[in-house]
């Protein structure tokens, strides 16, 4: 479907006021009205205003420009007044949905409905017209920002020869963009050179999310996506996919859409194009999408090429000279010459890091004493750091998170007072024995980091030996670059760090570490890693490379926690589950707490949540030995005492040797 909003200039003017003006209106209203009765090819118009000689009517249906320019015409000619149409703009629904509201005649009661924009009124999404610079071609904006498939594409888009009307669609697209400004520019370029080409019978765009099928309930997703499908043949559905966690929160909300979105994709897949904007270097992504369309369709992927030195000096270049910075210098110094491979974005981000300082500077120097009067205190804000002060336990891991961001925004005022400090290490040992929430922490770090403004994104990346060793020689290095690109801009976490070494001595392990703190080097100032392990191997981890412990700024030692803790966690988890603790079921869990302890490696946070799984079992088989009609709600949810019972491997273990007395 394609909306059009049309302006005509009258021959005569039409004075609202008058008899005469009232019965001219009228008359409009009506003939729109039979109009859209007697129309059998699906196109349909209706006037919204009138004033004096200007005129405003509104205009639907199914086709190229050459046959609406046609239509338009005729539906004009039917209403029957002297005048011509002197402006016809496509227009989206809610510009539509805006006429309809401000109309100044009446309208038929089904005006909504015969203009099918019902959808849009309950659907928040970004849908346009798809437009780009007379200056700008696809080809040139696909060479400055380093999309090698894109400016491919260009080129052959510009070897077809030019359709004399749309036939529908020989291949879709995979965009790889992590920032929506420039996913979506790159995205107006593609349609607007398609448009252009008569690849596209429409310049509307529509970009969907999870968040935009969220404003409608789960159970009538897959009814909103057909209709958004059958409202946009001839023009272009984005789904848009964006990581804000792990890979597994990332496949957990994207798995839905992405079903849903590629059978109706394979449906339509000739009269609706359909791009899939994915983040950079997600695999996981690429797989469900792959997966999902079965090769039914040609997918192209358009994918950032890194930048070497050289390009990314002249890149530099090019967004001085739009900033009209006439010296460059001082912004190509802040490029690192040993970094092998650079991203726009992290170009861009160099440049509004120091672009500050620049105008105090040059254009602004009574500025350059001035303080900055918000700097932030030291105590984390957001989400995560309320989540983490909400863990049991782990005062001493919570101090150092705290110390950690303190320090980090302290580097960032050096920065902006231009006191000239060496980038400090960030990068961080966690040890301590199962169970002790290494990993929950390391999650909840990376979203800490990032509300507070210390790296670029929240999304960490987890990796284990099996992640970064390769099966043979010459694959490792480049397996541990391709998981620092991946990271950049947020947290690395390698669990189990000491299996990359552990009694492999001069083998690939050792290559795995070497590069590790190369690249640890490479990526000082945009990638954090943390370590994690069991305290004693850690630390022969880190004596097997001289230059990996001085890399690490922050050692987080993450102590067993006590019975009392153990028996606080029990709490929360039963609470979170809806359940409750007899007083006497607390006592008995608190007993097998304190003699828990005291054997090695018992487990921690995960012996609590095996101590409630086996306790609700034992509950089950209590309660179902009678008459289960008869039981309360409060025996249904309550843990007693009898359910709780040390575990037999666990009081057979024996008990941890106590240095001293």
């Amino acid at each position: 479907m394609r909306y059009f909003i049309c302006k005509v200039k009258l021959e005569n003017k039409i004075v609202s006021h008058s008899d005469k003006g009232e019965a001219a209106l009228e008359q409009l209203a009506a003939r729109s009205l039979s109009y859209i009765d007697e129309n059998k090819d699906g196109f349909l118009g209706c006037v919204t205003s009138v004033y004096k000689k200007d005129c405003t009517f509104i205009f639907a249906g199914k086709g190229d420009d050459n046959r609406f320019s046609q239509e338009i015409a005729d539906f004009w000619d039917y209403i029957g007044f002297a005048g011509g149409v002197i402006e016809m703009k496509e227009s989206c629904t809610h510009q539509i949905n805006r006429e309809l509201r401000t109309a100044r005649v009446d309208l038929p009661s089904n005006m909504d409905e015969v203009f099918d924009v019902e959808f849009k009124r309950m659907l928040d999404a970004d849908e346009h017209i798809a437009s780009a610079p007379d200056d700008v071609t696809l080809s040139d904006y696909a060479a400055d920002h380093h999309f090698p498939e894109l400016q491919a594409e260009a080129e052959r888009i510009a070897a077809c020869q030019k359709m004399p009307k749309f036939n529908g669609h020989p291949v879709h697209y995979i965009l790889e963009e992590n920032d929506t400004h420039k996913a979506k520019k790159a995205v107006d370029m593609l349609v607007h050179t398609l448009y252009q080409a008569n690849r596209l019978e429409s310049a509307r765009v529509i970009i969907l999310d999870n968040h935009s099928l969220d404003s409608m309930s789960r159970r009538s997703h897959s009814n909103l996506l057909k209709n958004i499908y059958r409202n946009f043949i001839g023009a272009t559905i984005v789904i848009s996919l964006s990581a804000n966690g792990s890979d597994d929160e990332f496949a957990d909300a994207a798995e839905e859409l992405i079903e849903k979105a590629c059978k109706l994709a394979i449906r339509y897949q000739h009269e609706v194009l359909t791009i899939f904007r994915i983040p950079q270097n997600n695999t996981e992504a690429r797989r469900m999408i792959s997966a999902n369309l079965n090769n039914a369709m040609t997918m192209l992927t358009f994918a950032e090429a890194p930048a070497d030195y050289e390009e990314s000096v002249a890149y530099m270049k090019r967004i001085c000279e739009k900033k009209h910075v006439a010296d460059p210098a001082s912004f190509i110094e802040k490029i690192n010459p040993e970094q092998t491979a650079f991203y726009t974005a992290e170009l861009e981000a160099i440049f509004r890091e120091h672009y500050s300082s620049h105008l105090k500077q040059t254009c602004f120097p009574a500025y350059l004493n001035c303080e900055n009067t918000a700097v932030k205190t030291s105590k984390p804000e957001g989400k995560a750091a309320d989540t983490l002060e909400d863990m049991i336990g782990l005062d001493k891991v919570k101090q150092v998170i705290r110390e950690s961001v303190g320090y980090y925004q302290l580097q960032k005022v050096y920065h902006e007072r231009n006191i000239c400090l060496n980038t400090p290490a960030r990068s961080m040992v966690f040890t301590g024995n199962p169970g002790t929430a290494k990993t929950s922490v390391a999650r909840l770090t990376a979203k800490i980091f990032k509300d507070n403004g210390l790296i670029e994104s929240g999304n960490i990346v987890e990796v284990g030996r099996a992640d970064l060793v390769g099966k043979y020689v010459g694959w490792t290095a480049p397996t541990v670059k391709a998981a620092f690109q991946r990271a950049k801009g947020s947290i690395l976490f390698i669990d189990e760090a000491y299996s990359l070494v552990d009694d492999r001595d001069g083998l690939y392990g050792d290559e795995a570490i070497n590069t590790i703190v190369q690249e640890m080097e490479n990526h000082r100032e945009d990638t954090i890693v943390i370590f994690a392990g069991y305290p004693d191997k850690m630390e022969r981890f880190l004596q097997k490379n001289p230059g990996l412990r001085s890399r690490i700024a922050f050692h987080v030692d993450f102590p067993d926690y006590t019975p009392e803790e153990l028996l606080e966690i029990l709490r929360l988890m039963v609470k979170n589950q809806s359940m409750t603790l007899a007083p006497d079921a607390a006592d008995a869990a608190l007993a097998i707490f304190r003699e828990a302890v005291k054997k090695p490696d018992f487990g921690n946070g995960r012996f609590v949540r095996n101590i409630l799984e086996q306790a609700q079992m034992r509950m089950a088989g209590r309660l179902t030995a009678g008459c289960t009609s008869t039981l309360t709600n409060e025996q249904l949810t309550t843990l007693r005492a009898e359910d709780f019972e040390m575990p037999v491997m666990c009081a057979e273990e024996p008990e941890r040797r106590v240095i001293g007395f």
